[in-house]
């Protein structure tokens, strides 16, 4: 049994097999759908963008919290952060 022709990673089903059971599975559905409405789907679920990740950023810093932007969170935790050091010359405000 040999790797698969797709991916090289995993190895293939059988021994005349030339694609790996994943890669096989990738491949019956671009034969069964429109090649097009598979990569439309692909890029509308795995792609983002920038403006997509800061919603995901901000979701998971803010959570429940309703008045309380990202911005703010990330300015406490580094104040947080800056209290417990102590004061050297390199640091002094």
């Amino acid at each position: 049994m040999g790797y698969c022709g797709y991916c090289e990673e995993l190895p293939t089903n059988g021994f005349f097999a030339s694609y790996c059971e994943n890669c096989a599975m990738l491949r019956r559905l671009l034969k069964v759908h429109n090649s097009k409405i598979c990569v439309d789907i692909l890029r509308r679920v795995l792609i983002r963008n920038d403006k997509q990740i800061g919603y995901k950023i901000d979701k998971e810093i803010v959570g429940d919290s309703r008045t309380t932007t990202a911005e703010q969170l990330r300015e406490q935790r580094i104040k947080k952060e800056d209290e417990g050091k102590p004061i050297t010359r390199s640091n002094k405000k």
